[in-house]
């Protein structure tokens, strides 16, 4: 019985693809403005990955090839919706590629880094943080279930996202990325 190659991939390029997702989604999802489509054309990038994971030199870094699949996958997506409706050319589809491609790599040690930013906020502010951004509660709806004026919560917001900012820069600095 023989069996394609691409059916089983190695365990190495199953941990990259799933270390990599988050990433990969947000490559995707900065170049099509439709949430919908972005997951869908994620989805067919996966697929390809896995169908060329043979191809796949583990001794060489996962990301760049798997921005490359997701680029030809991003463009021919361009192409066949060129004729429904209007959507970036694919020259700016190019150019958007290499600032996402830029801008991903740099997510993972941010994300790290946000981490252990938030972990210093005190309690109550990550909460309203974690109920505003992850949640999705209004500011209008936040401020009257605390008793505050929704001015003095986004002044509130405002302030602590400076202070990750800051700290996050720092992290990076000091982390050497």
């Amino acid at each position: 019985m023989s069996t394609h190659p691409a059916a089983f991939p190695d365990s190495r390029f199953i941990e990259a693809l799933t270390r990599h997702q988050p990433v990969l989604e947000a490559f995707c999802h900065a170049q099509l403005a439709n949430r919908a489509d972005a997951r869908d054309v994620l989805q067919e990038t996966n697929l390809k990955l896995w169908e060329k994971s043979a191809s796949w030199d583990p001794e060489t870094s996962f990301l760049p090839w798997a921005f490359a699949v997701a680029r030809f996958t991003i463009l021919s997506h361009v192409r066949d919706r060129m004729r429904e409706r209007v959507v970036f050319d694919s020259d700016v589809v190019e150019i958007m590629a290499g600032e996402c491609e830029r801008a991903a790599a740099e997510l993972p040690p941010r994300q790290e880094a946000l981490g252990q930013c938030l972990q210093k906020l005190e309690p109550p502010h990550r909460s309203l943080l974690r109920d505003h951004y992850v949640s999705g509660h209004s500011l209008r709806d936040l401020a009257t279930s605390l008793g505050r004026t929704e001015g003095a919560l986004k002044m509130t917001m405002m302030r602590l996202r400076q202070q990750l900012g800051v700290c996050i820069d720092r992290n990076l600095k000091n982390a050497g990325a």
